[in-house]
């Protein structure tokens, strides 16, 4: 008998909660066989089994939290090695199984089309309550990788070859809610003393983004300074923006506002430094790595854009497209979440946002929100003009970082972002 427990999966993660079990009790699998979905706070993933052998008990069932260590599955099988913790950490790790023809087992035929089939969980449920089969769509992914957009295309095709019953549609589009609701809502019809109500229970990713909210919110004092910057000129030169090695390259703000960041924190080190939790020392960093906060179907997540201090503009908007896709298809480590120095949160993408106050993520004394640019009245010598404002919410830990200190930073913040031919080049 051997047992499967699941592994110290490192980077701080302890617990995990079950999306769904694939295998049941007296079923034959075989190695790199699915046996079930878990979700950490960074990722969903599918976990491979590390044998060949019959299924004796399952211990564990949907929406169940796991910590390191509790077993998950036992097996009957004549291997005596041990569990390869690190295979199911690295998998865990890129938040998706990749099917490798090359390391995968001889077995059947079938099983090895089933394990080349490469989807994201969400897509993968997407495609079960639409009762689409996978196998049947061509992924336009990377890698082949099935999308959302490719389940969509899938049904709009099937749509238009056969006429469908319009029961069968509302029983795709809705969970046959009693009241209207402009977004589809899955969980448990209750009713309380005003209505009806559905309960939906909180992702493993939300609840840990919360605590980690929390803790910061309790532990860090936060002082916010809120102000506007013209960007009129950053605005045209961003249209302008040529750079022979990407003739293609389109520009947002966003990498223009991370390189004044990045000039700014060098000008003044204590907003890129780091409090020693355990000693109380000063930590200061001699590199420079920005959080970009990227909203995602699994919540607001950080991944890290590293020695960013070395980089163009238009190397920035590169490393700015490459991790956003990852991140919005769950296709990242977890490690690209760590290691900080700093966040900047582009509040200004999701809606009409203006000021705000950012939370200051551990490890971090400062975190800067960007809101949304829009045309305002401005004071140019002394006419009055319309200029491209964008509002600006600083937050810093009081512990560290006072006014004196903040101040001279935004001011360089500002001053760059007004006058971008300085540092765009």
């Amino acid at each position: 008998m051997m047992e499967f427990k699941l592994p110290d999966l490192g980077e701080g993660v302890q617990e995990g909660q079950i999306l769904s079990v694939h295998v049941t009790t007296g079923q034959s699998v075989v190695e790199d066989e699915i046996l079930m979905e878990v979700e950490t706070d960074k990722a969903a993933v599918e976990i491979p089994s590390p044998y060949t052998g019959t299924v004796v008990m399952v211990h564990v069932k949907d929406k169940q939290i796991v910590n390191v260590g509790d077993v998950m599955v036992t097996f009957d099988t004549e291997s005596k090695s041990e569990i390869p913790a690190s295979k199911v950490v690295s998998e865990i790790g890129r938040g998706e199984l990749e099917a490798n023809s090359e390391v995968l087992p001889k077995v059947a035929d079938e099983h090895i089309s089933a394990q080349k089939i490469r989807s994201s969980p969400s897509v993968r449920k997407l495609a079960r309550t639409l009762s689409i089969d996978l196998a049947n769509i061509q992924g336009t992914g990377i890698g082949g990788r099935i999308t959302r957009e490719d389940v969509e295309s899938a049904v709009n095709e099937s749509t238009s070859q056969q006429k469908i019953p319009s029961s069968h549609i509302t029983t795709i589009s809705t969970p046959s809610p009693t009241l209207s609701i402009e977004t589809e809502i899955d969980g448990i019809q209750e009713t309380d003393e005003y209505g009806l109500v559905i309960r939906q229970p909180m992702s493993q990713a939300r609840k840990s983004i919360s605590k980690a909210m929390s803790v910061s919110w309790e532990t860090i004092p936060h002082v916010t300074d809120c102000n506007d910057a013209d960007i009129t000129e950053i605005d045209a030169l961003r249209r302008n923006f040529d750079d022979p090695d990407q003739p293609n390259l389109k520009l947002t703000l966003l990498p223009f506002i991370l390189k004044a960041v990045c000039r700014s924190l060098k000008k003044n080190p204590i907003l890129n430094a780091a409090i020693d939790q355990n000693t109380g020392d000063v930590l200061f960093r001699t590199y420079i790595n920005i959080g970009v906060g990227i909203q995602s179907e699994r919540g607001l997540i950080a991944p890290v854009l590293r020695n960013i201090e070395s980089m163009s503009i238009g190397e920035i908007s590169e490393q700015l497209s490459q991790i956003t896709a990852n991140a919005r298809s769950a296709s990242f480590e977890i490690s690209d979440t760590r290691g900080a120095t700093y966040t900047v949160s582009n509040a200004g993408a999701v809606g009409r946002t203006r000021y705000s106050t950012p939370i200051i993520q551990q490890g971090t004394v400062a975190c800067l929100a960007v809101g949304r640019a829009r045309l305002m009245p401005w004071v140019v010598g002394d006419t009055i003009t319309p200029r491209l404002i964008l509002p600006l919410s600083h937050s810093i830990d009081h512990r560290l970082v006072d006014g004196g200190r903040e101040i001279p930073f935004i001011e360089h913040l500002i001053n760059d972002l007004e006058h971008p031919m300085r540092f765009a080049v």
